[in-house]
């Protein structure tokens, strides 16, 4: 499904995630670890990607929402769930809000810049 909506579309792969067009529910935080599981670049070009590399996504997908929801969702400043309490996903974050930081896959540091307004954390190396 996303396959075909991103082919031909220059849209930056990590906007084209947040777009609520095309899938409901991805937001900054979520789609900058969905791209590093996936080891896939926030800049590249939505329709540049390959089948085989949207199934990557797909992964990644599930493996950031099932835990997440199982964390109760991520709580960065004042979040709280529906009792009252803050999410813990925020301790298991891979790359979003850890610049300078060492990356878990491949050591390198990550790194912040902006995307359609947003921060955005990547690993130079194992998402070029």
């Amino acid at each position: 499904f996303l396959y075909d909506r991103a082919r031909g579309r220059r849209l930056p792969l990590k906007a084209f995630l947040m777009d609520q067009r095309w899938i409901a529910g991805i937001g900054n935080i979520y789609a900058c670890e969905i791209l590093h599981l996936a080891g896939l670049s926030p800049f590249r070009p939505a329709g540049s990607v390959s089948l085989e590399e949207w199934g990557r996504v797909a992964e990644g997908m599930e493996t950031v929402l099932r835990e997440a929801i199982r964390c109760r969702g991520t709580t960065i400043s004042d979040w709280r769930d529906l009792y009252g309490l803050p999410g813990q996903y925020q301790k298991r974050l891979r790359v979003y809000g850890r610049k300078d930081e060492p990356c878990p896959r491949c050591g390198a540091t990550v790194e912040r810049d902006v995307l359609s307004g947003r921060g955005t954390y990547f690993c130079p190396r194992c998402q070029a």
